[in-house]
């Protein structure tokens, strides 16, 4: 136990660096603070260059997030770091509970601390690489989108070379054991955007369940593909997936995406097999030289 989890609700201390809510990057302890962790206090008074690299190595390992170029990163020196002194008081609820208020540099129990706003930093999650189809460079990371093929949000990598988004392949172990099912929309909401029946995505677009994918299509939707692409998709299973289930769900966005691309669907089916194959492979043989 640590004066920090040893002090009393409402008793004043000082951090060690040595606490659970730490984690340490360049020697530096750090931990995140605000309700959604947008910011980040750092003991001591960092020099420019660890307030970058302990932003940087705390976003990638702890969240598991690459920082991109950006004005916000730009300003994150001048206008998003503070040098100051904290004084620390223990919370009333659960051990771990704590507070800090800026304090004069003479008071008691008073110790230097680094304030970073990271709240407004561009990110995307570190993944596993993925070559894009369109043009075949390769992309490491992804970010959440809305795109077409399938309701709601999904990680989508993006190329840098000719800006082609496409749905990221899963990279997580199998899972055996059976799962409880949804059904695949919601509230009447188009299967392949985020369209409602009170909110079309255009004006005097219609929702109706559509005969031969078994699921309800706006006519903007249905417009983008001609009818021998829908059964084509159809006969690959497309629609069929569950809501629950994310790998699924980014499959139907592959093949939806693929299809404006002009693949013929059985292509595109066979394609995104390889692509789940080979993201698991690259996903354990990271992991592999991470442990190691």
């Amino acid at each position: 136990m640590t004066a920090f989890t040893n002090a009393e609700p409402g008793a004043i201390f000082s951090f060690t660096g040595i606490e659970d809510i730490f984690d340490t990057h360049y020697g530096i302890p750090v931990t995140p603070t605000g309700l959604e962790c947008e910011g980040l206090l750092a003991l001591g008074h960092l020099t420019d260059r660890h307030v970058l690299a302990v932003t940087n190595a705390h976003n990638r390992r702890v969240w598991g997030h690459r920082i991109l170029p950006s004005r916000e990163l730009d300003d994150l020196i001048p206008f998003s770091t503070k040098h100051t002194w904290i004084l620390t008081t223990r919370g009333d609820g659960d051990p771990y509970d704590w507070e800090y208020e800026e304090a004069v540099a003479d008071a008691e129990h008073a110790q230097p601390a680094t304030l970073i706003n990271v709240e407004w930093l561009a990110n995307e999650d570190v993944a596993v690489q993925s070559e894009c189809p369109a043009c075949g460079k390769p992309s490491r990371s992804t970010r959440g989108a809305v795109g077409p093929g399938r309701t709601g949000w999904a990680n989508y990598h993006r190329c840098r070379t000719c800006a082609h988004q496409w749905p990221a392949a899963p990279a997580y172990p199998l899972r055996l054991e059976r799962e409880r099912t949804w059904p695949a929309t919601q509230d009447g909401s188009c299967f392949t955007c985020h369209c409602l029946p009170d909110f079309p995505c255009t004006d005097g677009c219609t929702i109706r369940t559509d005969p031969v994918i078994g699921q309800p299509l706006c006519a903007r939707c249905r417009a983008q593909h001609p009818p021998e692409i829908w059964q084509q998709l159809a006969a690959v299973a497309y629609g069929t997936a569950r809501q629950a289930d994310t790998r699924d769900g980014q499959r139907d966005r592959w093949l939806y995406s693929e299809a404006l691309r002009g693949t013929p669907p059985a292509q595109a089916a066979q394609a995104w097999s390889r692509r789940v194959i080979q993201t698991a492979q690259r996903a354990a043989a990271r992991t592999t030289a991470t442990a190691a």
